[in-house]
């Protein structure tokens, strides 16, 4: 039985998604994901497309202490609503002027940050979220990734993307996770096999007991290479135990290929960069990955914000600026564009913890070669009256950015898709990727 009847076979039967991470329990939990699953093709790539690094900053994060007001209203508002938590002005890293003349800056452990983006290769979006914004973690975190505030999808945003740009693919490694052993939604396809690979170093099988590995593995394969089953579960088990193989195989193998540079470091205390560096792997070894997905965690910051945001934005800002420059010297960088999104901001006012709790809009980050960089928007007005009453955060006015012009700039400028298929409307295109 050929590998396309194989997949066609699961496409018929009409089952969804199948997500893989792979551990020491690695099979297991495949067969676990297959019995809601469907494996369909995916094609490689060729050196001119293009690549997708999302990272996700999991919690929501404090826009105001990341673009910080630096001048107007804005900036003596800000220092009279956080009279501990805002970034004394000397310490401020300017960046320029947004569309309203407010001159704003990063907060000061993003200067790797802000190198790039003296370099024009970081665009900051301003007062982005949506209309009627939920401030639950879950809830607002499933509209980002399916990009339907309604929360009606079952599907992500990138899903339905990599279902549309390759309905015939055949490339286990199209979308890769590191974000964990569970999918994220954004990735969810109803035909495309996205594998969630907690680690690359773990990304295969293991035997237990660990002895005799090869033999066992043989045996794994000339068991599921029997004539197919007229059991639909008993197939759909077998066919994900073909296809788990084949990524891994590809994975293991394709990560040889790279090797470090010593004058590039990723800090290893730094799980953000211990992540874009495997991300990096990924890449070296031309496996015809299109889109890759990490996460950062911590952004809640309730209580004592302070230290640890402070932590959080320079592992960021650490972790974007080595990666960037491991795709330069790798010659990937003109095909990577990077993407944050954190699903909400915080509150204007500080709590009295020491910490700030969940709001609204917040800023936005496109990183790359080919991003133009700059700002792009207004800051929130912290004016009382563009406040949301009762609850002190930013009113999502026609001052503030939809995600979905986001994401429809990277589908129709990056990708080269119609986005309105996508995202179930057309949204407004943003100035901030080169031709």
């Amino acid at each position: 039985m050929t590998k396309t009847t194989r997949r066609e076979f699961i496409k018929k039967s009409g089952m969804t998604v199948l997500s893989v991470g792979l551990g020491s329990q690695a099979f297991w939990r495949h067969v676990r994901a297959a019995s809601e699953s469907v494996l369909t093709q995916a094609a490689a790539l060729s050196p001119a497309d293009r690549i997708l690094v999302v990272i996700q900053m999991d919690g929501g994060n404090d826009g105001l202490n990341t673009v910080i007001p630096v001048s107007g209203a804005a900036a003596s508002l800000y220092r009279q609503y956080r009279p501990t938590l805002a970034i004394p002005e000397a310490n401020v890293l300017p960046i320029g002027t947004d569309a309203a003349g407010t001159l704003v800056g990063f907060h000061p452990n993003l200067q790797p940050l802000q190198d790039l983006y003296a370099q024009g290769r970081v665009a900051v979006i301003q007062s982005v979220g949506y209309p009627n914004p939920n401030r639950s973690h879950f809830a607002s975190q499933d509209i980002w990734h399916t990009a339907d505030p309604e929360g009606r999808k079952r599907t992500g945003w990138l899903g339905d993307y990599l279902d549309l740009a390759f309905p015939s693919a055949e490339n286990p490694l199209l979308a890769v996770s590191l974000a964990g052993a569970r999918l994220p939604l954004t990735l969810r396809a109803e035909h495309v096999l996205v594998p969630a690979v907690g680690s690359v170093a773990n990304y295969q099988f293991r035997t237990q007991p660990p002895g005799d590995h090869q033999n066992k593995m043989q045996a794994f394969l000339a068991l599921n290479r029997e004539t197919a089953s007229d059991h639909v579960l008993r197939e759909q088990i077998r066919l994900a135990a073909l296809d788990t193989y084949e990524s891994v195989q590809m994975l293991q193998s394709g990560i040889q290929r790279y090797t470090a540079d010593p004058a590039i470091t990723y800090n290893s205390q730094n799980p953000l960069a211990r992540a874009l560096q495997q991300v990096a792997q990924i890449l070296a070894a031309n496996l015809g990955t299109r889109i890759l997905y990490v996460s950062i965690g911590g952004f809640d910051t309730h209580q004592g914000q302070a230290t640890p945001h402070a932590t959080l934005l320079s592992r960021l800002s650490e972790a974007v600026a080595v990666f960037y420059t491991d795709l330069v010297r790798l010659g990937l960088d003109d095909r990577v564009l990077m993407m944050t999104w954190s699903e909400f901001g915080r509150k204007v006012v500080e709590n009295g913890n020491g910490g700030t709790d969940h709001g609204t809009v917040g800023p936005q980050f496109l990183i790359g070669t080919r991003v133009k960089g700059g700002i792009v928007g207004e800051h929130p007005s912290l004016r009382a009256e563009d406040l949301n009453p009762g609850l002190g955060d930013p009113k999502f006015s026609a001052r503030a950015i939809d995600f979905r012009s986001t994401y429809a700039t990277i589908l129709e400028k990056w990708f080269l898709v119609d986005s309105r298929e996508i995202l179930g409307g057309a949204f407004e295109l943003l100035d901030i990727i080169r031709a």
